[in-house]
């Protein structure tokens, strides 16, 4: 009759997780957070726009395209790719090109591909092979939906340059001016093109900017990501993997609730599913990088409601309909 003892041992050992996993992804997250806030800030000071419309073609898929091919080569987590994302989108390429980099970059890149490889080493599923390939394939598929349901939308402009100084020809008077017998006085040199160290100041205090007011929201993320995972308990997730629609389902709901980090979700993803349900694990896999409870609160910074929770059912529909189809083709998925 006296349930306090155990009442007591479940609250220390739910606290002792909340404690442990708050922690872990603290350290995890926040590094990957700044050094994309930092990488953000140097393609927002020192590169122009001009670039990276050169990098992007003006067709929306191949520039999809390139930015799945870029994602693959930056070795930042999801809490990084957000603030970089928002950079690109802002710069003024398409939505859909920020959206197929902002979900391939922390699915593919290479950490990703070691840790999953390592995770599942000796296992009868090459999931790391899966999780790049039929990763990127979602990655591409939310990449034309946004593009599908963007288009005819105004992109947000690039911010504003200063105006660069044109000489006045011969007699003419300046606007706003009215007849002066000085000429007009030429701009310095460093008005006109701010020195190294004045970029690179800008770069710190964009840095620092960016940092702090996204920090707040990710610890908040990261703070409910840990809740749920202490008071769930693992044996919810995985005593119905024998069916392979349920089985997608709960990979899923476990993705966004329970993913920690994109280059630890691969161990997280062995432990709860492997060897029972690989199309579980494929979905986790996929989805807890693109999507998570964590990311979520990030991307409401600076993604209305509505559209955010638009953005994460196609995230969730199109990684389990991949699954699926993957687990229907692949014979070591079924």
């Amino acid at each position: 009759m006296n349930h306090a003892p155990s009442l007591f041992a479940w609250l220390y050992t739910a606290w002792g997780v909340f404690e442990t996993t708050l922690t872990g992804l603290a350290f995890e997250t926040i590094p990957f957070l700044l050094l994309g806030t930092l990488v953000s800030s140097i393609i927002h000071v020192f590169v122009p726009d001009t670039v990276l419309r050169r990098i992007f073609p003006r067709n929306r898929i191949l520039s999809i395209l390139v930015a799945l091919v870029a994602g693959v080569f930056v070795p930042i987590c999801e809490c990084g790719t957000v603030p970089l994302a928002k950079r690109l989108h802002e710069k003024g390429l398409p939505l859909s090109t920020a959206a197929a980099f902002l979900v391939a970059a922390p699915l593919a890149n290479p950490m990703t591909i070691v840790s999953t490889y390592f995770a599942f080493e000796g296992g009868p599923v090459p999931m790391f092979l899966y999780r790049a390939g039929f990763g990127l394939c979602a990655a591409f598929i939310i990449a034309l939906i946004v593009e599908a349901l963007s288009r005819g939308k105004k992109v947000a402009a690039a911010p504003e340059e200063r105006p660069r100084f044109r000489p006045l020809a011969a007699g003419a008077v300046p606007p706003g001016r009215g007849p002066s017998l000085q000429p007009p006085r030429m701009p310095s040199v460093s008005a006109r093109r701010p020195d190294l160290f004045s970029r690179l100041a800008a770069v710190l205090d964009h840095t620092s900017s960016d940092f702090l007011d996204s920090a707040r929201f990710l610890i908040a993320g990261i703070s409910a990501a840990a809740l749920v995972r202490a008071l769930l308990p693992a044996g919810a997730i995985t005593g119905s993997l024998r069916l392979r629609l349920p089985a997608v389902g709960i990979g899923a709901l476990s993705a966004y609730t329970l993913s920690l980090c994109s280059s630890a979700d691969a161990f997280v993803a062995r432990s709860l599913f492997a060897p029972l349900s690989y199309p579980a694990a494929l979905v986790f896999l996929m989805l807890g990088p693109m999507i998570d409870l964590k990311n979520s609160i990030l991307l409401a910074r600076f993604i209305p409601l509505r559209r955010l929770a638009v953005f994460i059912a196609i995230v969730v529909i199109v990684c389990a309909a991949v699954a699926l189809v993957a687990s229907s083709l692949v014979r070591g998925l079924a």
